[in-house]
């Protein structure tokens, strides 16, 4: 097989696999209908819009060349550990302190960036977390260490 287009295919599939599985999990939970939704409703929609989603992605990449896939894991284990890093902090510091420390860590994966950048981008991401989780959604977490 000559250079397909190996990225978008990988992706597209792992996309379809993803919104399979929660469309197919979320059938445990009632559905409902349109008009009053059930708990299963929006994961439903959303996995089979998802691996539809998957699907258009990866079939053109079966016909088309692309670039050889590179792995780059110590962007992987940056992601990793950001991940990591704020689901073991946001109790114990609070969902700013957080949020901050893994996107600052996650932001590290990008060499391109710069140190002010990193923190800007952390202070950004903190700051719309808090706007959607707290304020927005009205979801019971510490902001601070303090709350915590």
């Amino acid at each position: 097989m000559k250079h397909k287009d190996l990225q978008d295919l990988i992706g597209g599939v792992l996309l379809t696999a993803v919104g399979l599985f929660f469309a197919l999990y979320s059938q445990r939970y009632g559905f409902g209908t349109a008009a009053r939704m059930g708990p299963g409703y929006f994961p439903t929609v959303l996995g089979w819009v998802l691996a539809v989603l998957g699907v258009l992605v990866a079939l053109p990449a079966l016909f088309r060349k692309g670039p050889p896939v590179k792995v780059q894991l110590g962007n992987f284990l940056f992601v990793m550990a950001a991940l990591l890093l704020f689901a073991f902090t946001l109790r114990s510091l609070g969902l700013v302190a957080a949020t901050f420390i893994a996107s600052f860590v996650a932001s590290l994966a990008d060499r391109d960036i710069t140190w002010i950048g990193r923190v800007l981008v952390s202070a950004g991401v903190t700051i719309l977390t808090v706007l959607v989780f707290s304020v927005g959604l009205s979801m019971v977490l510490p902001l601070w260490w303090w709350n915590a």
